[in-house]
């Protein structure tokens, strides 16, 4: 019940997160966006390590490298993100990255991808899928 909770607490804070980005976007610039809200984020998860006593950052040198560098992918998501939202809009965009999600980890955990077991897709899986695809393209016309 936990994980349900903070994915749902994930979902809110995302749909924030890039409301205000669209925001903050017209504002200043998207990539400049992006980069304010990559350094509030990083102080943020910063603050809260210092204040909890977490250690476990030292541990970073058995994290393998490609891995490393997955933050820097944050600028490409809050900036598609943003010029997203300026072209269709909260609902649509939301949407759209939700189903787009999905797809890539169903892709992923279909090949095996990092060591997850491979997933075999039923009937009632594609029909959740297309009915999602289907909303999508509701929201939009």
């Amino acid at each position: 019940m936990k994980g349900i909770l903070l994915a749902v607490l994930g979902g809110v804070f995302i749909t924030l997160q890039s409301t205000a980005n669209a925001v903050i976007g017209d504002q200043i610039g998207t990539w400049q966006a992006a980069a304010l809200t990559q350094g509030t984020g990083f102080a943020a998860a910063m603050l809260i390590v210092w204040l909890t006593g977490d250690l476990s950052w030292k541990n970073l040198k058995q994290v393998k490298l490609q891995y490393r560098f997955g933050g820097a992918l944050a600028a490409f998501i809050i900036f598609s993100n943003i010029t997203a939202f300026h072209h269709n809009g909260a609902a649509v965009t939301v949407s759209a990255m939700l189903i787009a999600q999905i797809l890539a980890t169903l892709g992923m955990e279909k090949a095996g991808w990092f060591g997850n077991l491979e997933l075999r897709l039923r009937t009632p899986q594609w029909i959740g899928i297309m009915l999602m695809i289907t909303g999508i393209l509701c929201l939009s016309f």
